[in-house]
């Protein structure tokens, strides 16, 4: 399959492997602007490697706007390298909740811990005139996109690590999506929503769906979103989900799509990296519910991705089925009209490419999950 087939502006960006090296060019080439709203940003290899990008063109005379959630050290230092790139050290509770998240998911071949110092690149970008950072702030931003020049945008689910660009420290692949918007069209339409709350572009046949928590303002529609696509699906809708709780509406509607006659494909991965046992409980649950009829496939990959498409639209961003997620986070999706264009034929490609490597589960009963962790796991997400 060809990776990255563009059309109106669109490109699909599959995995890290073909989205990292297409964001760091167009940061290298940026002239005037670059801002990154990022949840993760590990101190490794890609981690590195994006931040001396963005101190070059600082350099240049760029001004830079970087904002790395607090929120996400958590996540940071309780996996992989258990290295943050921004946060550096942790409060009490933090290092609570750290020690809670290394215990409950303990991760093969990562370190029990790790030195994490300020590098002279990280000093570097701290002292830089051009470059703004906003690190200390819990916001609980979800969203991950790039904003460049005014004119290039891209948005989607991946953070910047070394395990969005192969594989985790167990050797794990990951599997996830970005999206490249090329023109002042698409900025002005993700400012305009972002900074405002205005759809301005749906009968252009695409626009963004978010949750946004700015100081007394809080703007919460995914859920409402992800429903109605799930309601209004006729013939078709594919779920593919990281972290999939079973919250009571989504449960019921989904069943009962698949009651009208809707073809309801849902993928996850077969572990993931949280709440395995929680995504394991929800499509057994859907499996049961529907005598069997759901088509459910585990996959061998970590599945970062939050994708549902319906006969209408088809959704790519950051947000996950959680309660967490709908009422706590901020999230940002791109919404695009499914249609017979280049850019929906592509993302299509990509999931039945994907569907290929998993495995097709028949029964329920072939569904086993540890319903104590499922327990404590709903407790939080």
């Amino acid at each position: 399959m060809t990776k990255g087939l563009a059309q109106n502006g669109l490109t699909l960006l599959v995995d890290g492997k073909n989205a990292f090296p297409e964001i760091l060019r167009c940061i290298e080439n940026a002239r005037k602007s670059i801002t990154i709203n990022m949840f993760i940003w590990r101190d490794d290899k890609i981690g590195n490697h994006m931040a001396q990008a963005v101190l070059d063109a600082a350099e240049r005379g760029v001004e830079v706007f970087i904002s790395a959630d607090r929120y996400g050290v958590i996540l940071e230092k309780s996996e992989e390298s258990k290295k943050s790139f921004f946060h550096k050290k942790q409060s009490f509770s933090e290092r609570l909740k750290i020690k809670a998240l290394t215990t409950f998911y303990p991760m093969k071949g990562a370190p029990k811990r790790a030195k994490d110092e300020r590098s002279k690149l990280y000093e570097k970008i701290l002292s830089h005139p051009k470059i703004t950072l906003e690190t200390d702030v819990f916001k609980a931003d979800h969203s991950k996109y790039y904003l460049i020049d005014g004119e290039v945008l891209f948005v989607g689910g991946i953070n910047i690590e070394d395990k969005e660009n192969g594989c985790d420290m167990q050797g794990r692949e990951y599997q996830d999506y970005m999206v490249k918007l090329l023109g002042k069209t698409y900025v002005a339409a993700f400012l305009a929503k972002m900074e405002r709350g205005e759809d301005v572009a749906r009968s252009e046949g695409y626009f963004f769906g978010v949750n946004v928590k700015r100081g007394k303002m809080r703007r919460f529609e995914m859920e409402r979103l992800y429903l109605t696509m799930i309601d209004r699906a006729r013939e078709e809708l594919h779920i593919t989900m990281a972290y999939f709780s079973p919250l009571k509406r989504f449960v019921r509607a989904i069943v009962q799509a698949q009651k009208r006659g809707v073809n309801v494909v849902i993928t996850i991965p077969q572990t993931a990296n949280y709440q395995s046992d929680t995504n394991l409980k929800t499509v057994r649950k859907l499996m049961k519910a529907t005598g069997d009829s759901i088509t459910l496939y585990l996959s061998p990959k970590m599945v970062h991705t939050k994708l549902l498409i319906n006969d209408e639209w088809l959704s790519i961003g950051s947000t996950n089925i959680t309660k967490k997620a709908f009422r706590q986070l901020s999230e940002l999706n791109l919404f695009v009209k499914n249609d017979e264009g280049e850019f929906c034929r592509s993302v299509m490609e990509s999931v039945e490419e994907h569907r290929a490597l998993c495995r097709k589960i028949s029964t329920y009963k072939e569904i086993k999950y540890n319903k104590v962790k499922a327990f404590f796991e709903g407790l939080l997400v």
